[in-house]
């Protein structure tokens, strides 16, 4: 049996000094090689090399790479940090180098150390009784060593309750979701290890069933593999995958080819190795904490089917939308019953309604490395001055690996060109509704085989770089998904995979503590937001909430600040704020109620769409409409845009085309929660709408300010949702079929979306605006009216929700006060499709309509 080392660097003689000139500097790696001890125990080491113990100290090397972990460690607790994260490579790097340099200077390398363990006393995973060498895990690195790393990476000094002068938070930038992790819904490990059948009542109320996919062995393996070290590390997989020289035995296919090499060694090929073999080599890399069983699983599969090159088998939920009939309370006893109970013949004879509406989302994704541009091909000009020439519209500019989207009908054409060339086609397709997600690939028309040789060349010779070979393995793994996921649940996959599904119920409070981070300190078990079951038509569901309406416009309005969300200031707040409120929409009084009760009716099950009646009072709504129409100078309102559904970084959104067409014909604007108490209070009470703590709609400190006196802490520290879209359509004036959700990058590993839409009406049918005025249609005395007519048609029409009745979907009628939440995202993680919806032409008056947009897991 070796010797087995210490791995607590903190409780040895020699670890390095918490002071950081003496444990960085020369002097003290210098001083700690005189004092070597040569008498390390000789074995076997499990087939790996000795060579390097007769020059360094296995002990010392210890202790270096715990240094470099020790800083991977910040990383893992706190780097998931957007502006930010460039500064935290360099220091990391600085460091990486710093080592590296110590050993370069004895004619060796620390990625050959972390590669080969050389010199390390440690066992194969695979060696019988010997246990495997126990890398120092991050949770055993001292604390002193991991705060100064964090210290550095922020460029600062004075520890947790470091702070900057004007928001309260460094200005690296807002820190990512800590809880969220992307492969929770996967399971590859057999039912015998863990019962992957188990349906929990939550996932019943969701429609979620199990699914088991088949992925082809290569490049599925790299992909979720790097997936799973992203969702340990805290990282996009894509980092993970490419930065060799910086983390070192974190690298991806490092791993992948000292499991190759534990293979070797044993030699079976019928079966791979055991789970708890590759667990070994995974607990080497990342250290106890951060191995999830499923990755073991994974790997344990690539052994056993390399040699065969078989597929992989995993499983996960979906969500299986229920027939017609269970939408219908008075024809069933349940939405869960009937779908239990009722036969096939009884399904037969209950159909839905066909629809007039033929749309569908359609996406495209461009699996070169260069930026296109897509248009849509509208054919000929058959009349007027431009007859003869072709109607193209750029629908937008797709990156290099990226995706965009569009809302289509079956027979449109699109092609793609250069972006430098659009005369240039590079390819055409007309869509059907079978075929809804469209690639590019410059590579299609060779073998597999043809494209593996090319790609790696491509790579040898620097064209591309390893983020590109990862994106475009992962699209195909995501592509091979679709495929299972469309046969089991009869819709197109329109999502990234892997997703992670909802699983709680009802009435949970989205960002409650529920668990520990892998950093120990306080966080959130993130299960998805919480969605309001829709089991039928006409099911009512009621929620409280302790943000009164407001009947008096408070006698000064200003904007808050970051101090004004002090939990000393909020309190104060709401008691100057009482003679103000009242738990009556018309009330004028204080009143001895706190608490508004509402009533959430669902209007549609497919796509799942809810109705608040009385959401806002009258002088709420006056308040908007003030803003909107300019009589408070607020808002600036301009001219509605349509952009792709595209990416969603700022940099991405200026190649994209932003031109006013005819589909959006409406003028908007924009205001923050800031802008004063009332919009604050909306904010709040949409939050209460959607179950979910207030604090997610405003930024937070991140973790590493949290202090002694913060009893919890957030899942993100990015408020989730966007500011509130005031919008007005006047006469003739409409939204044609669209969707709200949004494709986001391949890479990036939270795959944020817009989860919902909170529509509120700030006028109703036959209201008038006068002067800036809301008048309901009761009221005569109107002079300047904006229409002699009250407000007519504008109705929200979800064109393709499913119903036995209406041909044209589900319509709302505007109604003042009113809101309707709809969601944009299926309780798998997959796009809705069916969430298609427009905005009808107003045929008189005006109506006014503001927006609220809410993201998951994070804001992009």
């Amino acid at each position: 049996m070796p010797e087995q080392y210490d791995d607590h660097p903190d409780d040895d003689e020699q670890s390095f000094s918490t002071d950081e000139e003496e444990s960085t500097s020369e002097d003290a790696y210098e001083e700690n090689l005189n004092h070597l001890n040569d008498d390390i125990p000789s074995n076997e080491y499990g087939g790996y090399s000795t060579a390097t113990k007769q020059t360094v100290s296995s002990e010392i090397k210890q202790h270096i790479l715990a240094v470099a972990i020790a800083i991977l460690a910040a990383v893992t607790t706190h780097a998931q940090i957007h502006g930010g994260f460039d500064a935290w490579k360099t220091e990391l790097t600085k460091d990486w180098n710093a080592i590296r340099s110590s050993f370069s200077s004895r004619g060796e390398s620390p990625t050959t150390v972390s590669s080969s363990m050389g010199g390390i006393p440690r066992a194969s995973p695979s060696s019988g009784d010997r246990a495997p060498y126990a890398a120092p895990s991050m949770h055993a690195i001292p604390t002193e060593l991991r705060q100064r790393a964090l210290q550095k990476a922020l460029g600062t000094n004075s520890g947790h309750k470091t702070t900057t002068a004007d928001d309260g938070r460094t200005a690296i930038g807002h820190a990512r979701a800590t809880a969220f992790r992307r492969t929770a819904g996967l399971t590859f490990c057999t039912p015998t290890v863990m019962d992957v059948d188990g349906v929990s009542q939550s996932q019943i109320n969701y429609g979620l069933i199990d699914l088991e996919f088949i992925l082809p062995l290569d490049p599925s393996v790299r992909v979720l593999h790097s997936y799973y070290l992203g969702d340990a590390l805290g990282l996009d997989s894509s980092f993970v995958y490419e930065n060799v020289d910086i983390f070192g035995n974190f690298q991806s296919d490092l791993i992948l080819k000292e499991i190759d090499a534990v293979y070797d060694q044993e030699r079976n090929a019928d079966e791979g190795l055991t789970v708890e073999q590759v667990r070994s080599v995974l607990q080497y890399h990342l250290g106890d904490g951060l191995v999830n069983d499923e990755h073991a699983c994974l790997l344990q599969q690539y052994t056993a089917h390399k040699l065969s090159g078989r597929s992989i088998r995993g499983r996960t939920k979906v969500y299986k939308r229920p027939h017609v009939s269970t939408f219908y309370r008075n024809r069933h006893a349940s939405a869960i019953e009937s779908a239990l109970s009722i036969s096939t013949e009884s399904h037969e004879k209950i159909s839905p309604a066909s629809l007039t509406f033929t749309g569908f989302a359609t996406k495209f994704i461009n699996l070169s490395i260069q930026s296109i541009n897509l248009y849509w091909d509208g054919g000929r000009i058959s009349s007027g001055p431009k007859a003869g020439k072709m109607h193209n519209v750029l629908v937008g500019t797709i990156p290099g690996m990226e995706s965009i989207g569009t809302a289509s009908f079956p027979g449109h054409s699109f092609f793609v060109t250069p972006t430098y060339d659009k005369e240039h086609v590079l390819q055409r397709w007309t869509v059907t509704e079978d075929d809804v997600v469209l690639y590019y690939d410059p590579l299609e028309n060779i073998s597999t085989e043809d494209q593996r040789t090319e790609i790696q060349k491509l790579c040898d010779t620097g064209k591309w770089s390893p983020k590109h070979k990862f994106s475009r393995e992962a699209w195909m793994v995501d592509r091979s998904f679709g495929r299972d996921y469309l046969v089991k649940t009869g819709r197109h996959w329109l999502s990234v995979f892997p997703q992670p599904f909802l699983d709680h119920l009802d009435g949970d409070l989205a960002g409650r503590k529920t668990s520990k981070a892998i950093t120990g300190d306080s966080s959130f078990n993130y299960q998805g937001m919480h969605m309001w079951n829709t089991g039928f038509i006409g099911q009512v569901h009621t929620f409280e909430t302790s943000h009164l309406y407001f009947t008096a416009v408070p006698s000064t309005l200003s904007m808050l600040t970051k101090d004004d969300y002090h939990p000393d200031a909020e309190e104060q707040r709401r008691l100057t704020m009482r003679r103000y409120q009242s738990s009556q929409t018309n009330g004028n009084s204080i009143t001895s109620n706190r608490t508004i009760s509402l009533a959430l009716k669902v209007i549609s099950c497919a796509p799942r769409v809810l109705e608040v009646k009385k959401f806002l009072s009258p002088v709420e709504v006056q308040h908007l409409i003030d803003l909107a129409s300019g009589a408070k100078g607020a808002v600036s309102m301009q001219r509605s845009t349509v952009l792709a559904s595209g990416l969603t970084d700022s940099k991405e959104k200026k190649t994209r085309d932003t031109a006013k067409q005819d589909t959006r014909s409406s003028t908007g604007g924009w205001i923050h929660r800031e802008q004063d108490v009332i919009v604050d209070g909306i904010f709040r009470r949409v939050a209460d709408l959607l179950k979910i703590d207030e604090r997610m709609m405003r930024d937070q400190r991140p973790p590493h300010l949290i202090g002694a006196d913060d009893t919890e802490s957030l899942p993100t520290h990015d408020r989730i949702v966007e500011a509130m879209q005031l919008l007005r359509y006047g006469p003739g004036e409409e939204y044609t079929p669209h969707h709200d959700f949004t494709y986001p990058s391949i890479v990036n590993r939270y795959q944020p979306k817009r989860y919902a839409t909170v529509l509120m009406y700030l006028t109703g049918e036959g209201d008038v605006v006068d002067d800036g005025i809301r008048l309901s249609r009761s009221k005569k005395n109107i002079n300047n009216a904006e229409s002699s007519d009250g407000l007519e048609g504008g109705e929200t029409t979800f064109p393709r929700a499913i119903t036995t009745e209406f041909h044209d979907g589900v319509k709302v009628k505007p109604q003042s006060g009113k809101a309707v939440l709809f969601y944009n995202v299926l309780p798998d993680g997959n796009m809705d499709d069916l969430s298609q919806h427009s905005g009808g032409k107003v045929e008189s008056g005006v109506k006014y309509v503001a927006n609220i947009w809410v993201w998951d897991p994070i804001i992009a």
